[in-house]
């Protein structure tokens, strides 16, 4: 089973410890709103209870109105303030009526409280009537009363006569006066008394039903006050239970709340420890892992030092035994022979000049495995790098009947600034591939120029043939490393199988861009595309064929060729012979130095891997005592560490192997710096020309 990788364990724990949070949250929040809505609840008034309380304090005071009515007798504001207080209790019924209540088991007792209230109102209004029915008694004493005074009384009769007098007649307003004459009347004392007598039992018999109905109506307003204040109690009693079923919930609901906090907490904890654990666990592996990536990385630096250093040990050894056959077959093609002869030297020539081109592809493989491949950047003509690309292959087109043409569609430059040398190896690889596997037909180069927004010049070549083609799953892998073209008949061509690895990789490390198009059978277009920057045409560095015309100074000469390998120091004899130098010979470190301090010398030509003392070391040695003898070194390497201690070392030169003899006539010549007219004459004339120039171009090329 596949271990879940750290990323989404982590990732998972998140989610999980984000939805523990959201969820324990919306609980919390959840039972934190019922707890303070329980307690906004219960801290709210209950507006039913108060105005119950309001009823209850109207009826009674209904109740102190209808009893100060008794003891008063005012019967004109009695009635008045008893509708008022009336009205007032209705009004309260009323409200109460349309509160809601807090339960249901709550409706029945405020249905009570309003039934008892209005019989509590018509009870005192029923008592207010039985006191006012009393008053029909005393119109009827009143009567006998107003009889037996009558008895008593005299009627009287007034007469008016006119006033007498001097100043009455004068100041007086009345002019006559009133004469009153008294007479008794007699009533039936009988009469009376039976009004009386029936008075007094009709009176006493309201009383004795008055007092039964008030008594009545009494007992009734105690029961009905009873069965009130009862209802009240359990409304009251109804609310306590509810608060403090409320209390309760909110206890339980604070009690849950604490619970599902400390479930939250405890899974939180767990979870930010299961966390931690696999965090300590990852880093931990990681560490270990870590320490394994750096033992690998030292072994595969170690080994791929070690690679290199091997690469440029077997080159080393490779290009001694090559450089002696590279040019001792040099050296003998240019005498006279049989034709059989000569034809075997010319094998065993191509043959030394395909070994090197093997060898030259492997290290430049090398150098680009290790990043160590160096670009130029030099002002170069690109017309005249691609003459001298095509008066290269031309021959080798020729020899196989194709036709090689060259075709450029807008004006080329006059400069460009970049490697030049890294072009024509591209260009020689391409064609040299393109002649190899055509058999008839052409191979056209077709050169365009386009101006990019970067200021810089793309360069863009393609190359068509009308070869064998190549397949589409072929197209996939040709520009990998060691591979091979193999062709319908599976014939395999050979060669190293780096020639178009290497090209893609120098394509690439210029910022450029290579594809292919192909159909089986009918040819293959090459596209490269590499930008470069506009160069000065008056920075070009001319060059002018070389004649090896070996001046005459060249015989007062003096060299000492230092190298343990015998193979070189024959070459180098053999050409100093033909040149007419005089020269010296030594096999390790420790001989040249002795030669040179004994001699004086005008050249010292140092190997630098030799027994002893090395190149490097030697040189030293030398020029501590003599800092003013010229030394080039002779090295099959070319790694720019190597190159840069001969200098430092204060060695003038390097001459890389193998080498040509114009190779080495050129570097004399620079190091020796003659002041002759004769070695003016070679100075100025010191780079290759083009037909040797050509054969050492083709050392990038290969001839696979």
């Amino acid at each position: 089973m596949a271990k879940i990788r750290i990323e989404i364990q982590i990732t998972l724990l998140a989610l999980i410890i984000a939805g523990a949070v959201i969820a324990s949250g919306y609980l919390v929040y959840k039972s934190l709103s019922e707890i303070v809505g329980s307690v906004h609840q219960a801290a709210l008034p209950d507006n039913r209870l108060l105005v119950i309380k309001d009823v209850e304090a109207g009826l009674a005071e209904v109740e102190n109105n209808v009893r100060l009515y008794i003891l008063s007798n005012d019967a004109q504001t009695t009635n008045k303030q008893f509708m008022v207080l009336k009205n007032s209790v209705y009004s309260n019924l009323r409200k109460l009526n349309s509160l809601n209540p807090l339960g249901i088991q709550d409706r029945p007792l405020v249905d009570s409280v309003i039934t008892i209230a209005h019989e509590k109102l018509e009870n005192w209004n029923d008592i207010l009537q039985l006191y006012e029915s009393t008053k029909g008694a005393q119109p009827a004493f009143n009567e006998i009363y107003s009889k037996l005074a009558e008895k008593q009384k005299i009627d009287t009769i007034e007469t008016e006569r006119p006033k007498k007098g001097f100043f009455r007649s004068i100041f007086g307003t009345d002019k006559t006066e009133i004469d009153t004459t008294y007479i008794q009347r007699d009533l039936e004392t009988d009469e009376i008394r039976k009004e009386i007598e029936r008075l007094e039992s009709e009176f006493q018999l309201q009383g004795q039903q008055f007092n039964i109905l008030e008594s009545q109506y009494i007992e009734r307003n105690l029961r009905l006050s009873e069965i009130l204040n009862s209802i009240v109690v359990r409304i009251e009693n109804n609310l306590s239970e509810k608060l403090v079923e409320k209390t309760l919930e909110a206890d339980q609901l604070a009690a849950e709340t604490y619970k599902r906090l400390a479930a939250f907490s405890i899974t939180a904890v767990v979870l930010l420890l299961l966390v931690l654990f696999l965090l300590y666990s990852y880093l931990r592996k990681s560490r270990r892992y870590e320490r394994m990536l750096k033992s690998a990385k030292a072994e595969a630096e170690t080994f791929a030092k070690a690679k290199e250093q091997f690469a440029a040990n077997v080159s080393h050894e490779i290009r001694t035994p090559i450089n002696a056959i590279y040019g001792l077959s040099e050296q003998i093609l240019q005498k006279e022979m049989t034709k059989s002869t000569r034809e075997q030297m010319i094998v065993l020539s191509k043959s030394a000049l395909h070994l090197k081109n093997i060898v030259n592809d492997t290290l430049d493989f090398s150098k680009i495995q290790a990043n160590k491949l160096k670009f130029d950047s030099i002002h170069f003509s690109p017309s005249e790098t691609f003459d001298e690309i095509i008066a290269i292959q031309r021959s080798e087109a020729r020899a196989k009947g194709l036709e090689l043409k060259y075709e450029v569609k807008n004006i080329m430059p006059d400069a460009l600034l970049g490697d030049p040398l890294r072009l024509k190896q591209i260009l020689l690889n391409l064609i040299s591939n393109s002649i190899k596997f055509t058999e008839s037909g052409y191979i056209l180069l077709k050169i365009d120029t386009v101006k990019k927004t970067s200021g810089k010049l793309l360069l863009k070549m393609m190359l068509e043939d009308t070869g064998i083609g190549i397949s589409e799953d072929d197209q996939k892998i040709i520009f990998d490393e060691f591979v091979q073209a193999e062709n319908s008949s599976k014939k395999i061509y050979k060669g190293s199988g780096l020639g178009l690895s290497i090209v893609k990789k120098l394509v690439e490390l210029q910022e450029g861009i290579i594809s292919v198009e192909s159909i089986i059978g009918q040819g293959t277009k090459l596209f490269v595309d590499i930008p470069y920057k506009v160069g000065d045409p008056g920075k070009i560095k001319g060059h002018e064929p070389l004649n090896l015309n070996i001046p005459e100074s060249f015989k007062n000469l003096s060299v000492l060729v230092a190298d343990d390998e015998e193979f070189n120091r024959f070459l180098l004899k053999g050409i100093f012979e033909k040149w007419g130098v005089r020269y010296c010979e030594v096999d390790n470190g420790n001989a040249v130095v002795s030669s040179a301090l004994e001699r004086d010398f005008d050249l010292v030509l140092m190997d630098l891997n030799m027994p002893g003392k090395n190149g490097v070391d030697a040189t030293k040695a030398i020029l501590e005592k003599k800092a003013w003898m010229k030394i080039v070194a002779i090295t099959a390497s070319n790694d720019k560490t190597d190159l840069e201690s001969c200098i430092e070392a204060g060695m003038l030169d390097v001459l890389i192997k193998p080498f040509s003899e114009a190779s080495l006539f050129e570097k004399i010549v620079e190091s020796l710096n003659n002041e002759s007219e004769d070695n003016q004459s070679a100075k100025g004339k010191i780079l290759d020309t083009i037909d040797i120039n050509l054969e050492e171009l083709k050392r990038l090329t290969n001839n696979d």
